[in-house]
């Protein structure tokens, strides 16, 4: 979505306000940003990413944009070759070095493969106030792999808003614009016309915003369950 698309949009959304004394071309960009970072926080994707694993190290970071994690894996729930895992479990699993696309295994089948070759239970937390990656037990050596499961705000710019999300931005931003108009216009009382001044009752306006704020809150609900990783 192009700058000049949303400010068309949301200027058709609020009756047409083409006045930049009380709506500009910066405000609608402004407040647009400002309900797009609304939607980055609700939003989450999946993302595979892995650490380095070092001997005695219990505790790693994760990636910059991670908010959680979900599941972690040690390298050796990992097979070289997927089919001889899919016969003797009933599923697949892919290397996600070689594939975008695959199934982890589930965690009793982790506890299953470190069972059958002497390992002791592998377990994992998530210390979301330190943002650490803990597990146990520590590595015996380094540089052993370690993949999880990591759920991050989607960060989405104008330019690469998806256009399911376009009109959620639009009526979002159309709200904060109309907040702006009614805060304007009840400063003034009226509206300036040719011949003088005209009493404008701006509280006719809150109704408007109201729905807005409404609609915009109530489509993103909508839109957390359809797209949002619980």
């Amino acid at each position: 979505m192009e700058d000049s698309e949303l400010i068309a949009a949301v200027r058709a959304e609020c009756g047409k306000v083409d006045d930049d004394d009380t709506l500009g071309d910066a405000d609608i960009l402004r407040e647009g940003g400002w309900i797009l970072k609304r939607i980055d926080e609700k939003i989450t994707d999946r993302r595979v990413r892995s650490f380095d694993g070092e001997a005695d190290e219990r505790e790693y970071s994760p990636h910059d944009n991670t908010v959680r994690v979900q599941k972690v894996f040690p390298s050796d729930t990992l097979v070289s070759d997927p089919m001889s895992f899919g016969s003797q479990y009933g599923r697949t699993v892919f290397d996600p070095e070689a594939s975008d696309f695959y199934l982890w295994p589930s965690l009793y089948v982790i506890a299953q493969q470190r069972r059958i070759r002497g390992l002791p239970p592998f377990r994992w937390d998530w210390n979301h106030i330190r943002r650490k990656i803990v597990i146990d037990p520590a590595p015996t050596v380094s540089d052993e792999k370690y993949w999880y499961v990591s759920v991050e705000r989607v960060e989405w710019i104008l330019a690469d808003l998806p256009v399911d999300f376009e009109e959620l931005l639009v009526t979002g931003t159309a709200w904060k614009c109309l907040e702006i108009v009614l805060l304007k216009r009840s400063d003034l009382g009226g509206i300036q016309r040719e011949g003088g001044f005209v009493d404008y009752p701006a509280s006719t306006l809150k109704p408007f915003v109201d729905d807005k704020r409404d609609a915009f809150y109530d489509t993103l609900r909508m839109k957390v369950q359809l797209y949002g990783v619980k």
